[in-house]
């Protein structure tokens, strides 16, 4: 079938990251074992240390909204543990803790080194996000990769100063994929490998179908 929809389902492409925390705790081949484990194929992998730079325009920082959904967030965990933002932030701005947040995230991205990876597959997108988890770990489901190694609380690492620890990073949708294999991997064909997977026949074609 070469239909052009048929065929971005079958070959889509996402972005992913070890973020940080996963490099250190050395998860990276645990977490790369679990796609390839569901049949997906990677066909970019890097290890890089990002820069401030490129974390502002991973994330949406720019955007007002983007940054006071972050402090929504933080506010919702506040009131969901019946905790006093102001005693703990000394705010409760949404704007003021969203760029509380994003401050936070950007130390936390550039920690370390990170492993990025271009993931190719039947819809690839949504694939990696249900082995993704939970963003929160403290509600990932177990059999996860957040719910499996991260254990942690978004109103505790405010209060820290600190980002959320969650050791893993997906695209959400089409767009952010488009957007982030872009920007970390540029399209520069050295980078980006076609090869077959010795299962692809028996995992999802009909050659093994005889007449």
């Amino acid at each position: 079938m070469n239909h052009p929809r048929i065929k971005g389902i079958r070959y889509q492409r996402t972005f992913c990251m070890v973020k940080p925390d996963g490099v250190m705790r050395g998860l990276t081949g645990e977490i790369i074992k679990r796609i390839e484990k569901v049949g997906l194929k990677i066909v970019g992998l890097k290890m890089i240390t990002a820069t401030k730079e490129q974390i502002i325009k991973h994330y949406p920082m720019s955007d007002q909204a983007w940054v006071d959904r972050l402090g929504d967030k933080g506010l919702s965990t506040f009131s969901d543990l019946s905790l006093d933002p102001v005693e703990f932030m000394g705010t409760a701005d949404r704007s003021k803790i969203g760029k509380m947040v994003t401050g936070a995230l950007v130390k936390y991205m550039t920690s370390g080194p990170v492993v990025i990876m271009m993931v190719e597959g039947i819809q690839a997108i949504d694939m990696v996000r249900k082995l993704a988890g939970h963003t929160l770990p403290f509600k990932a489901d177990m059999g996860t990769i957040r719910g499996d190694f991260s254990v942690d609380s978004p109103a505790v690492a405010n209060v820290e100063g600190r980002s959320i620890h969650n050791l893993f990073h997906a695209s959400e949708n089409e767009v952010e994929a488009a957007s982030e294999l872009k920007l970390w991997f540029n399209n520069d064909v050295k980078d980006i490998h076609t090869y077959d997977r010795s299962e692809e026949g028996v995992m999802y074609s009909a050659v093994m179908y005889k007449e």
